[in-house]
């Protein structure tokens, strides 16, 4: 059975929208089209991005913080 994933490539290296199963076996086909996107989502988009990569420092840092108050 075959599921279509879609995904970016990002510093040459391929993300995929949703998480794909562990020892899947993956074949890459490169879509034709460009797809053309707003400024604006593009901005949005962005914003995203920072916003989650914002929310995963706080959370490694609380986590380190945690294992500095439980050691004493």
């Amino acid at each position: 059975m075959s599921i279509t994933i879609a995904g970016i490539v990002k510093n040459g290296v391929v993300v995929p929208n949703s998480p794909l199963p562990e020892g899947a076996s993956v074949e890459i086909h490169l879509n034709e089209a460009v797809l053309e996107v707003p400024p604006e989502l593009q901005q949005e988009l962005a914003a995203w991005q920072r916003a989650s990569a914002n929310a995963l420092d706080l959370v490694e840092r609380l986590a380190q913080e945690g294992r500095v108050d439980a050691e004493g």
